[in-house]
């Protein structure tokens, strides 16, 4: 597909969106998006043009750190607009730019103006304040980052605007729960579902619009990407290869470290250095895994990989990803020890989700030789890693990765009646994406 081709199809999506939302009057719409495909542009679109339509409008996200960037970028690209934040009283902190901004932050609902306009908040601020901001006080409700909520969170939400519009990316981590989930499976009611997979299920002729390009990823990444963690959402690449094109300046010694890199200068965006099979019992994770992240991160710099057209990468270009903490925390180490400090950031999937970096260095979660856990078959957590890079990523592990797959023993028996099988989900995805990795000649093994 050519570049106008993509482009002509993410503006129809938008003009989709406002037809539906704006002309029709749709009582609820859906908008699942791959990673970096300019969803939270079109929840500003979207925004701006209610807005300017005389509508009162609520927005909400997860965190109040979405929403004051929400804000912001508003505020730079449609100003001047009538906006508020809805600020949970126990916060202390509303950006000093914001204020001088002049957005009203009020504490409590009573405080909002009315009228037409727009209401920032997060979702567990407006689940406290729906009592008091009542039914149908506002003719929108757009939720951005919306398979982040759970459905139970966004339900009381529903009754407050005649209109819902919830737009997400639908292969990443799914909402944290702190409670056993099982009980609610084979319910009428997936409370602890991401909200948009519940709506979707409740109300299947709802419209769904999905966005068809990600500006984020090269066509070599989604290649391998969305096969194994978007079945359902077909897309391509936006990004011309020729502006993300990767150059090492100094050569290679022929260590595996070395090699990796040769691939990603020769035009690969994914790839894997691998250290021979070998258990480590009694851990969950592995020390020379981890040392070998931070040699891989050094060994970039040491080589002087640019961004063509751009800049030579520093620490800050740089990214490291890790389901585990203590790993990343013997990574850190690692790092420090090499001289590079915390501008090299070294954190979870579930702190990187919604981030991006020129180069991530990914620790595949799949110990071999380790019973393979839910949590290890996550399928959120591999897309998170795989998803952050805008040139490329370099996951590292054991070599075994797809023999331990391969052994894994699923009890189908351990869930509830006609309950998703979310571990077999997961095993399928890894599967998928370590197959095309290894077909593809991406396993560099040491």
């Amino acid at each position: 597909m050519t570049a106008t081709a993509i482009e002509s199809h993410s503006r129809a999506a938008l003009e989709r969106v406002l037809e539906l939302v704006l002309r029709d009057g749709e009582p609820l719409v859906i908008v699942p998006s791959p990673p970096g495909a300019g969803k939270t542009s079109l929840v500003e679109a979207v925004t701006a043009a209610a807005a300017h339509h005389g509508l009162r409008i609520l927005v909400a996200a997860p965190r109040a750190e979405q929403t004051y960037d929400f804000i912001r970028r508003l505020l730079a690209d449609y100003q001047p607009l009538p906006i508020e934040a809805l600020v949970a009283s126990k916060r202390d902190d509303f950006p000093d730019d914001l204020s001088a901004a002049g957005v009203p932050d009020p504490r409590q609902a009573p405080g909002l103006a009315g009228g037409a306009g727009i209401v920032v908040s997060t979702v567990d601020k407006l689940v406290d304040s729906a009592p008091d901001i009542g039914s149908g006080a506002f003719q929108l409700l757009i939720v951005d980052e919306a398979w982040q909520v759970t459905y139970g969170n966004l339900l009381p939400l529903l009754t407050l605007a005649d209109q819902v519009l919830v737009v997400g990316d639908a292969g990443q981590l799914p909402p944290l729960v702190r409670s056993e989930t099982h009980r609610f499976e084979a319910r009428e009611h997936h409370v602890h579902w991401p909200a948009p997979e519940e709506l979707m299920r409740r109300h299947p002729g709802a419209p769904v619009v999905p966005l068809p390009a990600t500006r984020r990823l090269l066509q070599d990444t989604v290649d391998f990407v969305q096969p194994a963690f978007y079945p359902r959402l077909p897309f391509v690449s936006a990004a011309a290869p020729a502006d993300r094109m990767l150059r090492a300046t100094a050569g290679g010694m022929g260590t595996a470290i070395d090699r990796a890199i040769d691939l990603l200068a020769g035009g690969a965006t994914l790839a894997a250095v691998l250290l021979p099979p070998h258990a480590h019992a009694g851990i969950e994770y592995d020390p020379e895994v981890a040392e070998l992240a931070a040699a891989v991160a050094h060994r970039l710099l040491e080589r002087g990989v640019r961004w063509e057209g751009q800049r030579t990468l520093t620490a800050e270009d740089i990214g490291c990803v890790d389901p585990h903490r203590d790993s990343g925390t013997a990574t850190r180490r690692a790092l420090s020890a090499r001289g590079i400090g915390h501008e090299l950031m070294v954190s979870t999937p579930e702190i990187w989700q919604g981030l991006q970096r020129p180069m991530i260095v990914a620790r595949h979660p799949v110990l071999p030789g380790h019973r393979l856990s839910a949590f290890d078959l996550q399928p959120g957590r591999v897309c998170v890693q795989l998803s952050r890079h805008q040139l490329a990523c370099l996951i590292v592990g054991r070599d075994g990765v797809g023999d331990a797959l391969d052994a894994h023993q699923h009890d189908v028996s351990a869930r509830a009646s006609e309950a998703v099988d979310a571990e077999f989900v997961g095993w399928r995805a890894h599967r998928e994406l370590w197959s095309r990795l290894d077909a593809a000649g991406r396993l560099v093994r040491a």
